[in-house]
């Protein structure tokens, strides 16, 4: 076998569970072709070596047999980083960060030697990457003494410097290359072999230095956050060294001054003066005070309103999280707690805007395609912060904020049982991750008992009394079963977590539909079993499906909710009071709502003012599950002849009931779409038919 023949080998040995021929494919940046080839490879080595060859389930994939693995793992150089072909743009990445860093010459033979490819690969990487530079008006040069050199503004070059990083930080993050004590006896690993860039006393150093920083003001940067900032920093280091300073704009300045990440930066800037024996002039203090506002945090136990910026933010989440409740039509039971919790990721959230620090959001897509309508509102309510950093807000920006929302609207405590599985989440990403992947796993595990979500820290420090763990990272062995998740799940996940999860029961559960045991009566009689308990374990894999996935409750549309028997026309009512109660029948004689339902709509009215009316002629009476929600549902009530509302004209009343924040969100974008293109359409229509017709349109979008 070759070296990614036996790196693919390697993962076969390591997973605990299939895997499957496109994964390994995305893993090696290979085709499914050579996957394949490395398969027979692998097939020929095993054979020569007596064990079984590897075996392949059709719509599961591949597998080793548990005594071959358990074999291997003594045999072969087990490691969590295998090796693969480099990408080009990981090349030119690479490329970029040595000759950056480095404090000696870099020559063309170097990065033939640290890749191991040709020297026309390396010419044509260089030549890609010199292009790319110079888009950020840095040009890379060479000569006979000095080797590779960038020239150029230094702030542009740290901000490509980071930007590159983001091609090359390992799958599980930066935490391994941090706290791996072993991690110089793998740096001989091919894949390891550029990590030499990176000095193991200094990036410790640097982290304890963070983590007293956060000691000190009182705050808890996210697991991921902290040890990018602990990378960033020790690469500006290394510029530092080599005399290479940044430039500060003197307004930058009088507003960083003002701050405690400034007091912070000073300190941190002084014991790294002493620890590394380098001078850091002040201008790379406010550099790096920049940073450390930037970073996003789980909490802040005192958050500051440190200067008239910061109140102005205050201002603009309240207006957000108002808006984000009448546009949702839900109410936030905690709305002071949700705004200050806001207010702390969006605190580093305006820093990063106004200072032009990308961190890269890579769940944008997965929240985009996973909660459509909580990312659609969140835009739609993302106009507030636009005035305040006075630039459009990116979709990676607005994913993170969705994710805030997301996890809120889905927070209502879970009571706990003593007889049931226990569950603990370890997440990297901060709290409004954590809470989506909590939302997630509480409606996959019916008989779970999820007790909370924690930072990779705190799990590093509890004493832990759950059955097993589901995190973002690999962890520390701890003696509980550990299951490493993606923080938002997709069907093909969830299904690969319930089958790893369903595969630690020794009894089968109750929805299954095969039983273990009854199969393994079958298969004896017919074949001999040398190991009956790997067998069942095997069979538990493959049969445990996840039935809870393919129940899941879609989100319905508008027209599933508001369909014919929920939708009446009248002349007139006496006042907008009888108009809910009117468009609020239908619901109650259906038992989708109780009156106490009703009551509270039009309490909520008398309180509030006309907020329900959400455009011209059109109002939305709602109010919380807990109110006397039964079924989510709507109803409408049409009236020819307009009521007044509290100083409002409304012709169309459309009652909402949700029984819980998120299942109406699907119809009521629908419902918003509609009002914003065909308002005109809906007033004029003459029939229920045609209310019927339009709203299946929008239904179908």
């Amino acid at each position: 076998m070759d070296q990614k023949s036996l790196a693919v080998l390697n993962q076969l040995v390591v997973a605990d569970a299939y895997v499957s021929v496109q994964e390994l494919a995305q893993t090696f940046n290979v085709s499914n072709r050579k996957i394949y080839n490395d398969i027979a490879k692998i097939n020929d080595w095993l054979k020569e070596s007596g064990y079984p060859k590897v075996s392949q389930v059709r719509g599961q994939g591949l597998y080793l047999d548990e005594h071959v693995k358990e074999k291997l793992r003594t045999q072969l150089p087990v490691s969590d980083y295998p090796f693969y072909e480099y990408s080009p743009n990981e090349r030119r990445a690479w490329i970029f960060i040595f000759i950056a860093v480095q404090e000696h010459p870099l020559y063309l033979n170097d990065f033939i030697e640290l890749f191991q490819v040709s020297r026309n690969t390396i010419l044509e990487d260089i030549k890609k990457l010199k292009e790319e530079a110079s888009d950020f008006q840095l040009n890379i040069e060479s000569g006979r003494h000095h080797g590779y050199q960038i020239k150029g503004d230094e702030n542009e070059l740290r901000r490509v410097l980071i930007h590159f990083l983001t091609f090359v930080t390992p799958e599980s993050g930066w935490y391994q290359i941090i706290v791996d004590s072993a991690f110089a006896d793998k740096l001989d690993q091919k894949l390891l072999r550029p990590y030499i860039v990176f000095n193991n006393y200094e990036l410790h150093l640097l982290k304890n230095l963070l983590i007293e920083y956060e000691r000190k003001f009182q705050i808890e940067f996210t697991d991921e956050i902290l040890n990018q900032l602990v990378v960033w920093f020790y690469l500006f280091s290394r510029r530092i060294r080599q005399e290479q300073y940044v430039g500060i704009d003197p307004v930058e300045k009088e507003v960083i001054n003002s701050t405690e990440a400034f007091k912070g930066a000073k300190t941190l800037c002084s014991n790294l003066t002493r620890e590394m024996n380098m001078t850091i002039p002040e201008v790379e203090v406010y550099y790096m005070a920049k940073y450390l506002l930037s970073a996003k945090v789980n909490y802040d136990l005192n958050p500051i309103y440190e200067n008239d910026e910061m109140r102005s933010l205050c201002h603009v989440v309240e207006k957000m999280v108002s808006d984000f409740q009448l546009y949702a039509a839900v109410n936030f039971s905690e709305k002071e707690q949700m705004i200050k919790n806001l207010f702390v990721h969006l605190k580093p959230a305006y820093y990063r805007l106004r200072y032009g620090i990308k961190i890269e959001n890579i769940l944008q897509n997965s929240v985009e395609e996973n909660y459509p309508e909580v990312f659609r509102l969140t835009r739609k309510v993302i106009h507030h912060f636009e005035s305040l950093v006075k630039q459009p807000v990116t979709d990676s920006e607005i994913a993170y904020i969705a994710m805030h929302f997301g996890g809120w609207l889905r927070r209502e405590g879970i009571t706990l049982s003593s007889i049931r599985k226990k569950l603990l989440i370890v997440c990297t990403s901060g709290l409004g991750t954590s809470r989506i992947l909590e939302s997630q796993l509480a409606g996959l595990f019916s008989n779970v008992d999820i007790v909370g979500a924690v930072s990779l820290r705190e799990y590093e420090k509890q004493d832990l009394a759950v059955d097993f763990i589901v995190s973002t990272v690999p962890l520390p062995d701890k003696g509980i079963p550990i299951f490493v998740a993606k923080p938002i799940l997709d069907n093909k996940d969830k299904e690969r977590l319930l089958r790893k999860i369903n595969s630690l029961n020794n009894e089968a559960q109750t929805e299954q539909l095969y039983s273990v045991d009854t199969l393994m009566d079958m298969v004896k009689r017919f074949a001999m079993v040398e190991d009956e308990e790997a067998l069942k374990q095997e069979l538990r894999r493959y049969l445990h499906s996840p039935i809870a996935i393919e129940n899941e409750k879609r989100k319905p549309s508008l027209a599933d909710l508001l369909d014919s028997e929920k939708i009446n026309t009248v002349g007139q009512v006496s006042d907008w009071m009888e108009a809910i109660k009117l468009a609020a029948l239908p619901l109650l004689d259906l038992e989708y709502i109780n009156m106490n339902y009703v009551e509270k709509m039009i309490d909520n009215v008398l309180k509030l003012g006309p907020y329900i009316v959400i455009s011209e002629q059109f109002a939305l009476p709602h109010a919380a599950p807990a109110d006397g929600v039964k079924k989510t549902g709507m109803s409408m009530l049409f009236l020819e002849k307009p009521v007044d509302l509290m100083g409002e004209s409304v012709r169309i009343f459309v009652v909402l009931a949700s029984w819980d924040n998120e299942q109406h969100l699907k119809a009521l974008g629908q419902l918003t779409k509609l009002l914003k293109e065909s308002r005109k359409e809906m007033l004029s229509a003459k029939s229920k038919e045609q209310i019927l017709k339009l709203l299946e349109s929008y239904s179908n979008r």
